[in-house]
């Protein structure tokens, strides 16, 4: 069996549903990826236009010096649940994704796995680095290079069989591989529903999205007050948005197993869950994507969507916030909330 074929086995039976190798060599979307950061649709997220940050994805091999070969693996996730009406309950919604144990630490667990096999198979010592998205690299169009899918309107990488409900992953090595060829064709082509069914029409025609209008961004990474005018685009959404996936064709047959047990509930109690402190929050989230909000930014987000579904409960919950110290930016929002609710 071709080396490449027994490292795609392992990369298989590790939980990795899609595989495949590309170069280390500059991708075609690099200047794509500088426009978007000289238009600001970065946001606030300003380490990704930092000069070291823009010189690794314009030189990828950077992230190991002599790599050959960058190994591509997608891990599954299951699609958003639908079997409970949250906005006719009370309750919020956190993204699917966000229900599983971090991504961040099963994939790089995963990958330094495979990462250890290769010497093994290779028959000589093997110099390899995992990256996940946390690192500088323009990881889906590695990915679309190694044929792992296609980069849909919503900017996700969509792999045949498993739609958007993926996290891509990745393997530099100082292996000389054959790499694979991207996926012909575009399913994508003639297809506009989540560009249309984005609530804040943040995904641009380049298949690129602008984080200052992303509900995603703004209810995880944002830090601060989120704009008054895109607040009741929020609804429901207490942490990220499913709504450029869940309406995608390629996803509405998707039923890829769990990895593991959901953590958390998708449908949080909105009032139970304000009055949490940070502690209890803490506590609750643990090892979960939802951290990454912060506490003060899961209140705001709470806060929010208790106006736009006028939770039971909510006036009094919010007043109460405000006897406590807050900072100006949650004070504000506190306030706005009250507002909708009179």
């Amino acid at each position: 069996m071709p080396l490449e074929a027994e490292i795609k086995a392992e990369a298989l039976k590790l939980g990795f549903v899609v595989s495949g190798i590309a170069r280390p060599a500059q991708p075609e979307t690099f200047p794509s990826y500088q426009s978007w950061i000289a238009e600001g649709c970065h946001a606030g997220m300003a380490y990704l236009a930092r000069p070291e940050s823009l010189s690794a994805r314009a030189d990828p091999e950077s992230l190991l010096p002599g790599s050959r070969s960058i190994i591509c693996v997608g891990l599954p996730y299951p699609p958003p649940e639908t079997s409970e009406p949250a906005a006719m309950t009370g309750k919020g919604a956190i993204a699917a994704y966000a229900l599983q144990p971090d991504y961040h630490d099963v994939m790089t667990a995963k990958l330094k796995q495979l990462g250890q096999r290769l010497t093994e198979l290779a028959g000589r010592p093997v110099s390899f680095r995992a990256c996940v998205d946390s690192a500088p690299i323009l990881e889906k169009d590695f990915a679309r290079q190694a044929g792992l899918g296609w980069i849909g309107r919503n900017s996700l990488l969509s792999a045949p069989g498993f739609g958007t409900y993926l996290v891509p992953g990745e393997l530099f090595t100082d292996l000389e591989l054959t790499p694979d060829a991207p996926l012909p064709g575009d399913p994508c082509r003639d297809c506009c529903l989540c560009v249309e069914a984005c609530p804040t029409q943040a995904l641009r025609p380049n298949r690129s999205v602008d984080a200052r209008r992303c509900l995603s961004y703004l209810s995880i990474e944002h830090r601060g007050a989120i704009p008054a005018e895109l607040r009741p685009k929020l609804g429901p959404r207490v942490f990220g948005c499913d709504t450029c996936q869940s309406v995608c064709p390629l996803n509405q047959y998707v039923t890829t197993a769990a990895a593991a047990p959901a953590l958390i509930s998708a449908f949080p109690d909105l009032i139970e869950e304000f009055m949490l402190d940070e502690a209890a929050w803490k506590a609750r989230y643990k090892g979960t994507p939802v951290l990454r909000a912060r506490f003060a930014g899961y209140r705001r987000n709470l806060a929010i969507a208790m106006a736009n579904m006028r939770a039971v409960g909510a006036a009094q919950a919010l007043q109460t916030a405000l006897e406590e110290e807050l900072s100006a930016d949650l004070r504000e929002t506190f306030l706005w909330a009250l507002a909708q609710l009179s």
